[in-house]
């Protein structure tokens, strides 16, 4: 391994440790990025298996937080509990974003195999965003996303049935990324 590439990757994998001892690492995606950080020739960033989130939007990124985030299926009770503590500022999205990933190849025949894989598996959203040198960096995104405005400054904006709505068809697309992102795992699995 390259002296560049293996430092890059060092700092990573201490990065990653550090966030998986302070609890911050999405468990959903552990056992894939573990896989892929496995191979001398790759190494993953940050990525995430999707979550379900009532997301406190105040107009820039820095200012913004969640009131409630799960990187699983949700429960009515949990969420309803979450809409009770929200603040009186900015709007609440309630969302399902769906799994990202970010995988490094030091070459790039490497980044190549992970965006065929990743497409092979079901992901539109395939592409190289870095290039530097011994640095390939590939993004994979699905596709299925879920925003929807459920209070303003406060106020809630939806009925109790459209929130049970909300919950169910996030449930469906988090289930269906699930899969997906498992497929993904089984292909990396046979082709790394």
């Amino acid at each position: 391994m390259n002296s560049r590439f293996r430092h890059q990757k060092e700092h990573a994998m201490q990065k990653l440790e550090k966030a998986m001892n302070e609890g911050a690492v999405d468990p959903g995606v552990l056992s894939l990025i573990d896989h892929v950080n496995s191979h001398a020739d790759y190494y993953t960033t940050s990525s995430c298996s999707g979550r379900i989130t009532l997301f406190h939007d105040l107009g820039s990124k820095p200012e913004s937080d969640w009131v409630g985030k799960w990187h699983r299926k949700v429960n009515k009770k949990e969420v309803a509990e979450a809409m009770k503590k929200i603040p009186g500022t900015g709007i609440i999205w309630f969302k399902y974003e769906p799994s990202i990933l970010h995988i490094v190849a030091k070459k790039i025949e490497g980044a190549k195999k992970i965006m065929v894989t990743a497409r092979e598996s079901g992901y539109k959203r395939v592409g190289i965003q870095g290039v530097k040198k011994e640095r390939f960096l590939v993004e994979i995104c699905d596709t299925e996303r879920l925003d929807a405005p459920v209070a303003h400054r406060g106020q809630i904006l939806v009925e109790d049935t459209y929130l049970t709505y909300l919950i169910k068809h996030a449930n469906e697309k988090f289930k269906a990324g699930t899969e997906k992102l498992g497929r993904l795992e089984e292909e990396l699995r046979h082709s790394l």
